[in-house]
């Protein structure tokens, strides 16, 4: 069976080649909420982008089954006013949204996606991707570079001297912006992309866990490494019967190369142990049975039915209406947020930094 690559998991194959045929039969999980606002975000700017329409004005509308609110209608604004800073740099008949590009399908692998934005100039390519999830992403990333060499591969567009990637995302600011020259480019194919591929198709290659690689890794229930992450807790007789005195007993005992090597592996157990629960709570709603579990409602939080009606009862009441409301001041990050480019220097008068103390964290001189 061919193997299929996708460019938006890039970062997971490219760390760990191993994973890609680790999880080639492993069916993908239903959409998170998320997922599914960002399907609906990504149709409704491309709709409004070509059509000329106000994306303001879908609020309250049903897109790929979600009900958009105001901050669904506001990202797709956003990506489109990125759109068209793309064309005033291009022009409007060199940009493409929603770009079906492939950089290889050969007999044993397909690697190929859909762009979000392709603009291109006389010797620019430009790649735009938005993203509407809360965690930050990098605009020198492999999904953009995969992209990039993708639509030079399908277009013929070899004449490209120089890419933008950029990305678009409206939780941090305003879109991010990383060049790099075709020479770089390809060299960043040869020695990574590359052999990255062909380690994938071979049945022999090592999986390489690592938090990076073992984030949204489909296999992470089934992986054989994951195995060696519980080696040294599994040495422990009884640990589930063990008190928090009796394990901070046998932490102890352990040489500063064990705690070290433990930290390394705990994000990737963190990651299993979370995939885990996931994983059973889905078998349980599905109906399955898992010895000694059950399936319990989660604590239930009180929410009003009607404010303005809660509001106007709990005056009557006798209490004071500013009692009922409360506000605080914004934070500086808020603030960062309200201010133009030009005015935001203001905020290096008016705030400073202050550590809360410290924690452990990986040595910078080791960081690749």
């Amino acid at each position: 069976m061919k193997l299929l690559l996708r460019p938006s998991a890039a970062s997971r194959w490219i760390a760990c080649p191993a994973s890609a045929l680790l999880s080639k039969d492993i069916p993908q999980p239903p959409s998170g909420d998320a997922a599914m606002a960002g399907t609906a975000i990504h149709s409704l700017a491309e709709t409004c982008y070509l059509f000329g329409e106000d994306p303001m004005k879908s609020v309250g509308k049903t897109v790929e089954d979600v009900q958009l609110a105001e901050w669904h209608c506001r990202m797709a604004q956003q990506h489109i006013d990125a759109i068209k800073e793309i064309e005033d740099y291009v022009g409007h008949k060199n940009v493409r949204v929603e770009e079906p590009v492939t950089y290889c399908n050969t007999f044993n692998v397909t690697l190929k996606g859909t762009a979000d934005v392709v603009g291109i100039g006389q010797e620019t390519l430009i790649i735009a991707d938005l993203k509407t999830g809360q965690g930050y992403v990098d605009e020198d990333s492999d999904q953009l570079k995969i992209y990039a060499l993708a639509t030079i591969n399908t277009l013929g567009i070899d004449w490209v001297k120089n890419v933008e990637l950029r990305i678009v995302q409206p939780r941090h600011g305003d879109p991010r912006i990383h060049r790099i020259s075709i020479d770089e480019l390809k060299k960043w194919d040869e020695t990574v992309l590359r052999p990255a591929i062909t380690a994938t198709q071979n049945p022999n290659s090592k999986p390489t866990p690592s938090e990076k690689a073992c984030q949204y890794c489909l296999a992470k229930l089934t992986c054989p490494a994951q195995q060696e992450s519980f080696a040294v807790i599994e040495a422990q007789p009884n640990i589930t019967a063990m008190s928090k005195d009796e394990i901070k007993a046998v932490m102890v005992r352990l040489t500063d190369e064990q705690v070290g090597s433990l930290l390394d592996r705990a994000p990737i157990v963190e990651s299993f142990i979370d995939t885990l629960r996931k994983h059973a709570l889905e078998r349980m709603k599905d109906g399955g049975s898992l010895p000694g579990w059950q399936l319990a409602p989660k604590r239930g939080v009180r929410k009003w039915k009607d404010e303005r009606k809660a509001k106007k009862a709990l005056v009557a009441a006798g209490i004071p209406l500013k009692a009922l409301v409360t506000t605080e001041f914004i934070t500086p990050a808020q603030a960062e947020k309200l201010l133009d480019k030009e005015q935001k220097e203001i905020l290096d008068e008016l705030t400073a930094k202050e550590s809360l103390g410290v924690t452990i964290a990986r040595d910078a001189g080791l960081r690749q």
